[in-house]
């Protein structure tokens, strides 16, 4: 049976499954991390205790403090790619400060790569933009005009953007539930990576707790990074009324939006702009890695 059609795992799939997803961006983990990445319950010492095991039945490698499905390689990009992380996380925070200044702006999260620090040189730097209610185009608004006129936004069609800051996906504090077609493995990862920077940390507390069944694919991962948020006014009473600049920056949006066609699927207050979407390609690489670890 395929992965995504399982009820349940073994902690043996369940630890094949996480070093196989890691694989795929070359990214081996400590045993602290496969526990947090499992897509099962389990304590950390089960486990260890399991891939002490699989290390010695050879169906997994080991190189201190990593775990990894064969190629000891990836041990070496993981550095590498930890020392060009450090590098874009301070542009990320530099720039990332300048937008939280603006009250349109809750809070500013890295996603992707970067949020691993897995990022490589070529990468550029996403970012999840979550706003008070009522804000949500004048805060991608003013995201793109600050980026533009710092010259650091990745424009349209841009195949390669290294440093270029990918504003890709824009939520509003009372609509953060992301809709059904998005709820798999993949999106479950990317939403548990996101690593808030700047603004108010109780918007993605909120992002959380709204999208629960992210404890479904990786209840490690949901329990470490949920711990709670106090109900501001930043989440409960912004703006509930209608503003005409909010309305003006929607209305301008949406024509721009229906002549360049490159968002995806959204809703009116669910804003994606993926330029290379990998959610299929990920999840598709990620079955056939699991079917030949586990035939």
């Amino acid at each position: 049976m395929n992965f995504f059609g399982r009820k349940s795992l073994s902690l043996t799939e369940a630890i094949l499954a996480a070093l196989a997803y890691s694989d795929l961006f070359s990214y081996p983990l400590t045993s602290e991390e496969v526990w947090f990445w499992l897509p099962k319950k389990a304590t950390q010492k089960t486990v260890v205790d399991q891939l002490r095991l699989l290390v010695d039945q050879g169906r997994i490698s080991y190189q201190a403090p990593f775990y990894f499905l064969n190629q000891a390689e990836i041990i070496t990009s993981r550095r590498k790619k930890e020392v060009v992380s450090k590098q874009k996380m301070l542009q990320a925070k530099k720039i990332s400060r300048q937008l939280a200044r603006f009250s349109w702006v809750g809070l500013v999260a890295i996603s992707g790569n970067l949020a691993m620090r897995a990022a490589e040189s070529d990468d550029d730097i996403d970012f999840l933009i979550i706003a008070p209610i009522g804000h949500l185009y004048r805060a991608r608004l003013i995201s793109v005009l600050v980026t533009e006129a710092w010259g650091l936004r990745r424009r349209p069609n841009q195949q390669l953007a290294p440093d270029k800051v990918c504003l890709n996906l824009f939520l509003e504090a009372d609509n953060l539930l992301l809709p059904p077609f998005r709820r798999d493995f993949y999106t479950a990862h990317e939403a548990l990576q996101l690593l808030p920077i700047s603004g108010n940390n109780d918007f993605y507390q909120k992002f959380l707790f709204d999208n629960g069944w992210l404890a479904d694919y990786l209840p490690q991962a949901y329990q470490g990074r949920f711990t709670g948020f106090e109900k501001t006014d930043l989440l409960t009473k912004n703006s509930l009324d209608k503003n005409a600049f909010e309305e003006i920056s929607r209305f301008g949006q949406l024509v721009y939006r229906k002549l360049r066609c490159r968002c995806q699927n959204n809703l009116d207050r669910q804003l994606f702009f993926h330029p290379q979407d990998q959610r299929k390609i990920i999840l598709e690489r990620f079955e056939k890695n699991w079917q030949k670890l586990t035939s």
